[in-house]
């Protein structure tokens, strides 16, 4: 694919969806490799979805102690030392 073809992909990609959480996260990640600064207003409003992600996987049981979060990560880290 050539660049005018990639770029008509995504644009066709883009106006298919009006889900706007997936366009924000497209819109930082994309920002996020052409190296582009964030605002703090943008930090914010990301800041805040977190929280209100946080908050759903609370409420659904999806958590785990601190212990737990500790013993995967000493797991990752081992396994990527080896």
């Amino acid at each position: 694919m050539n660049s005018l073809e990639l770029k008509n992909d995504l644009l066709r990609l883009l106006m298919e969806t009006d889900d706007t959480q997936l366009l924000e996260k497209v819109r930082r990640y994309f920002k996020l490799l052409k190296h582009e600064p964030v605002s703090d207003v943008t930090l914010e409003a990301q800041e805040l979805a977190m929280v209100e992600i946080g908050l759903q996987q609370i409420e659904k049981g999806q958590v785990m102690s601190h212990e737990e979060v500790r013993k995967r990560i000493e797991q990752r880290l081992y396994k990527k030392q080896q």
